[in-house]
C-alpha cells in the first residue's frame, strides 16, 4: 500500500497529460512546471518498464499499453475522488459532473432540464458536452453518456430513458404549392429533405398495405444536422423526417404540419451510458434517477402532443 501511495504524484501526472493531451496543460490543472510533469511521467514508466506516451513537439498520444493502464488507473482515482466527496459531504451529491450527448439531444431537450436539476442540487456542476461522434466516457473522463439508436459498447452500463418518434413535416407554404398528400407513396412526388447517417441517407419507412415499406425519396437537400433539416423545412423548400423533440414548437405555432402520423417507425430509443462502478458516486446517481423521470415523462407527453396536433 505504501508503495502505491508513494506513486501517486506520478499516476495523477500521467491521468492529467493524457486528459490535457500536453504536459504543458497538464502542469497548469497541477499548478506545477511541464518539466515536473514530464519527469513524473517518465519516472513511471521506468517503474512499469513500458512507454505508456508517445511524445511529439504537439501532442501526447497513449501507446497500447498506455491506454489499458489509463482506462485502469483514472478509473480507479475517480473513485477516490468520489469516495472524498462521499465522505466531505456525508453522501449529499456535490461536484463536477461530466456529461456527454449529441448536439440536437443536448440542444433541444437535455438543455431546458438542467435548471430544474441544478436546483434540486446546487452543489453540482455540469459539464455538457454535444458532439454527434460517439465519445469513450474512459478516456475523456465522461461520468454519463446519453445516446440515441442501437448501443455497441458492452463494456458500459445502460439505463433505458424512453423512446423517441419519427415525424414527417412540411412547411404549410410547401403544401399549399406542391398540394396535398394522400399517402406516403405520393412522396415519390415531392422534394425530400434526408437526414445523412454516416454518409447515406437513412430509409423512409410507413405502415402501408399491413406492412412496414421504404418509400424511395428523393430530394435537393440533405444533411447530417436536424437543425438544418428543420431550418429548410420551414423555408418551404420540402418534406422532411425528423425525430418529435426537433420540431414539436414549429408544429404548435403552425411554421410545420405533421404528414401521416400514424403510419412512421417508432424512433430511436434514448439510453443513459456510465462506467461499470460498484458504488456510483452521489452525483451520478442522483442525476441518473433525475434523467429518468424526467426524459420518460417529456417523451411520453410529446407523442401524445403530436398525436393530437395532428
Amino acid at each position: 500500500m505504501l508503495n502505491v501511495l508513494n506513486q501517486l504524484p506520478e499516476l495523477i501526472a500521467f491521468v492529467e497529460s493524457v486528459e490535457c493531451n500536453s504536459f504543458s496543460a497538464a502542469a497548469r490543472s497541477l499548478d506545477t512546471t511541464p518539466s515536473a510533469i514530464s519527469k513524473r511521467v517518465a519516472k513511471l514508466e521506468d517503474r512499469l518498464g513500458v512507454q505508456l506516451l508517445q511524445r511529439t513537439t504537439r501532442s501526447l498520444s497513449l501507446t497500447t499499453e498506455g491506454a489499458a493502464y489509463y482506462e485502469r488507473v483514472s478509473r480507479l482515482l475517480r473513485e477516490l475522488d468520489d469516495a472524498n466527496d462521499s465522505v466531505i459531504s456525508r453522501g449529499k451529491p456535490r461536484g463536477k459532473l461530466t456529461v456527454s450527448t449529441s448536439l440536437d439531444f443536448g440542444q433541444w431537450l437535455l438543455v431546458q432540464s438542467i435548471p430544474q436539476f441544478l436546483a434540486q442540487y446546487p452543489e453540482i456542476q455540469i459539464d455538457l458536452r454535444l458532439s454527434d461522434r460517439v465519445v469513450d466516457l474512459v478516456t475523456e473522463g465522461i461520468d454519463v453518456a446519453i445516446r440515441l439508436g442501437t448501443l455497441e459498447d458492452s463494456r458500459l452500463m445502460v439505463r433505458p430513458l424512453g423512446q423517441t418518434q419519427f415525424v414527417l413535416c412540411a412547411a404549410p407554404s410547401y403544401l399549399k404549392t406542391r398540394g396535398i398528400l394522400t399517402t406516403p407513396n405520393d412522396l415519390i412526388h415531392h422534394n425530400c429533405l434526408q437526414y445523412m447517417f454516416q454518409g447515406r441517407p437513412e430509409p423512409w419507412m410507413f405502415w402501408v398495405d399491413q406492412e412496414w415499406q421504404a418509400i424511395p425519396v428523393k430530394g435537393s437537400f440533405y444533411s447530417d444536422n436536424g437543425g438544418a433539416l428543420k431550418n429548410a423545412a420551414i423555408a418551404g423548400l420540402g418534406i422532411t423526417r425528423l425525430l418529435g423533440f426537433q420540431i414539436k414548437q414549429e408544429v404548435e405555432r403552425g411554421q410545420l404540419v405533421l404528414l401521416f402520423p400514424d403510419q412512421l417507425t417508432p424512433g430511436l430509443a434514448v439510453h443513459a451510458l456510465f462506467t461499470h462502478q460498484r458504488n456510483l458516486s452521489p452525483r451520478v446517481r442522483v442525476f441518473l434517477e433525475f434523467l429518468n423521470r424526467y426524459c420518460k415523462q417529456f417523451l411520453g407527453e410529446m407523442e401524445k402532443n403530436l398525436k393530437t396536433m395532428a
